[in-house]
């Protein structure tokens, strides 16, 4: 069998699988689903429905609607994939509700170790935020030259609560600004995640507990002062470029995005407050029950759970495949090759080199106020910078 041969039967190997792998997945799924709810039944039976049980049993109802609906929406993007990377940013912020909707169900079955999920969960959420900037500014690097544009604009003026402040810079800086904010958070939420998880496992986060010395609660304000930062930056983004940006549509996927965040952050604040309060108390059963602190977290990743499966009706009307059809048909290695892309972080890892290297070449060229010429100014040497990391890292923007 020659080479041409062995070509297009991969190629037919390769369509084949694209247009039917929402019918494989799809049978796969069903067949997971009915072995999935008689083992849950039976499992209410042997122990008698007690509350717990019933909770897990109500949860997974959600999960198993949840994840067919994110499914089809990221199947869709795969198999009409004509504009890889503003689709790649789009797929990961779709798999935002699975990853929530998954990890929260194993944390009210893995009791013991939902600290870890938690942990995997909350940086993921950094993960989507970090995405979307990234979805906005691959759009506007793609259609328009964006330098040039931001340079002829009006400075951009802060919003509420900073309008005394300084406007933002123009051109690249105004670009180099917004990710910078997006990028504290990125980097900010897993190590502060890090430090709670090893504070938490040697028994001295002071969780729940507001005072001083409680490593929660400061770790909470860097958490919420970094999130608030990340979207003012990405709001000041859209604001400065809302007109161009309209053909994307980002004021609903924003929302989207930030409703997941606003729900799973401010009910599990609501109901650590009631831990604290003592409204919500320890089981009676001490072998066997569940302590105040346990408690909540079980309410509150089923509530994950339940509003999950909202989310992604709503992720897959505002996250459609839809503007991304094209009429030419895609070559079908690239359908498989954007599987792998999925998983591929290296545009992160390079983001961050590259705004770790615009900000430590700001504070070394930063001139005493003796020497500071125009020439020397940290604006160009941030420029220059960052179009070098550009393109060694053969970046788009």
């Amino acid at each position: 069998m020659d080479g041409d041969t062995i070509l297009r039967w991969d190629q037919y190997a390769a369509r084949w699988l694209r247009d039917r792998l929402g019918y494989i997945l799809l049978i796969i799924y069903m067949m997971l689903l009915c072995v999935a709810i008689p083992l849950s039944v039976n499992e209410l039976v042997k122990r008698h429905a007690e509350k717990h049980v019933v909770v897990w049993f109500v949860a997974g109802v959600f999960v198993y609607m949840t994840i067919p609906i994110t499914t089809s929406g990221v199947v869709q993007h795969l198999k009409n994939f004509s504009q890889p990377p503003q689709q790649l940013r789009l797929i990961r912020i779709i798999m935002m509700v699975p990853v929530y909707s998954f990890f929260s169900y194993l944390g009210m079955i893995l009791k013991k170790d939902t600290i870890y999920l938690d942990a995997m969960r909350e940086c993921y959420e950094s993960y989507v935020i970090y995405n979307f900037m990234m979805f906005l500014v691959t759009y506007m690097y793609e259609h328009y030259n964006v330098e040039q544009l931001l340079e002829f604009k009006p400075a951009q003026p802060q919003l509420f609560p900073f309008q005394r402040l300084p406007p933002w810079p123009k051109g690249k800086s105004f670009v180099i600004w917004s990710k910078r904010g997006v990028f504290v958070y990125v980097v900010s939420k897993p190590i502060t995640t890090v430090i709670m998880l090893i504070a938490e496992l040697a028994g001295h986060s002071g969780k729940n507990e507001f005072r001083f010395g409680s490593i929660w609660m400061w770790t909470l304000i860097i958490d919420n002062i970094a999130q608030m930062w990340a979207l003012y930056c990405l709001v000041v983004f859209y604001q400065a470029l809302k007109h161009e940006l309209a053909g994307i549509e980002p004021l609903p996927k924003f929302l989207c995005v930030k409703a997941v965040v606003f729900f799973s952050f401010w009910q599990g604040l609501f109901l650590d407050c009631l831990v604290l309060l003592s409204i919500i108390k320890d089981s009676e059963d001490k072998v066997n029950g569940y302590t105040a602190e346990e408690t909540a977290e079980t309410v509150q990743n089923m509530l994950i759970c339940i509003e999950m499966f909202g989310f992604s009706i709503a992720h897959h009307i505002v996250f459609s495949y839809k503007p991304y059809v094209s009429e030419i048909e895609l070559p079908p290695p690239q359908f498989l090759t954007s599987l792998s892309h999925l998983f591929n972080f290296k545009d992160v890892r390079n983001d961050i080199r590259t705004q770790l290297g615009v900000s430590v070449h700001s504070m070394r060229s930063r001139p005493r106020h003796s020497e500071r010429t125009p020439l020397l100014s940290s604006e160009h040497v941030e420029l220059d910078t960052f179009r070098n990391h550009s393109q060694e890292n053969g970046d788009t923007v």
